[in-house]
């Protein structure tokens, strides 16, 4: 065994030297490839360690178990985002409603279809639910702790405004659903490709989108079509301009692979 272990260590690829955060950070990504392709049951430590181009031993000394590394990847994915910490952080109002759900459609039907890590991000989720769920269940708990509570206040901000006519769906599940129904929509991207043959451009599946949404959570026509006249919407700048106004800028990288809708432009 020792001799084995002597062998092996010999083999790996001398790891290049960095502090402790920075070695986290460079196993983190290396393994999240991994558990997204085998899933976190079928990974084993050696199969981390080759990935990551360090020894088994340098991975239990910075993680434990295979659990501490799980969850290492877990607040990798939820933690330390600037962006999402100043959204929860906006005062509750329609716009707020808005731009909740225009971060919330972005993120899944724009940014991981066109980007690999992410995709690989979102494998990690599906893999995780074919699995025992824990990872999933952390995600949706940390959505329901930190999302949920500027949602549901900008709901009844809106409502007191006029601008959103209450109905029988709960204000919480009215969140888990808009989730899911883009979390779908960003699995059928997976493959990198198109799957399902919308009748437009990315861009624009992803402003419908987003009517969809505002109008399930009974945000009224008017209220939806001032927003986004208001340039609140497909792609709010995470700085807005001063005055408050202005056009959304488009996306620099059409989405090609996608089908256009040549048959309804005015």
């Amino acid at each position: 065994m020792l001799t084995y272990y002597l062998n092996n260590q010999r083999t790996q690829p001398m790891a290049p030297r960095l502090d402790s955060r920075a070695r986290k950070r460079a196993i983190i990504d290396a393994v999240l490839p991994l558990f997204a392709r085998k899933g976190f049951a079928a990974t084993t430590t050696r199969e981390i360690a080759q990935a990551a181009g360090v020894s088994e031993a340098l991975i239990f000394k910075h993680f434990p178990s295979k659990a501490s590394l799980y969850e290492a990847i877990f607040l990798s994915c939820v933690d330390d985002d600037p962006d999402y910490e100043r959204l929860v952080a906006l005062p509750p109002s329609t716009t707020t409603l808005v731009r909740m759900i225009q971060e919330l459609v972005s993120h899944f039907v724009i940014e991981i279809p066109s980007d690999p890590v992410e995709r690989t991000r979102h494998r990690l989720s599906i893999q995780s639910l074919l699995e025992d769920g824990e990872f999933m269940r952390q995600v949706f708990e940390g959505l329901r702790s930190r999302f949920l509570p500027c949602f549901a206040a900008s709901i009844a901000a809106a409502t007191a405004a006029g601008d959103l006519r209450p109905g029988p769906i709960d204000t919480e599940n009215g969140l888990w659903l808009a989730a899911h129904l883009c979390e779908m929509m960003a699995t059928l991207c997976l493959s990198g490709g198109a799957v399902v043959p919308y009748p437009c451009e990315r861009s624009e599946l992803a402003r419908q989108t987003i009517w969809f949404i505002l109008r399930g959570l009974g945000l009224s026509d008017e209220a939806i079509a001032a927003q986004e006249r208001g340039g609140r919407f497909p792609f709010l700048p995470s700085e807005p301009p001063p005055d408050g106004g202005g056009a959304a800028a488009e996306p620099t990288t059409p989405m090609t692979q996608y089908p256009k809708d040549r048959s309804n432009r005015s």
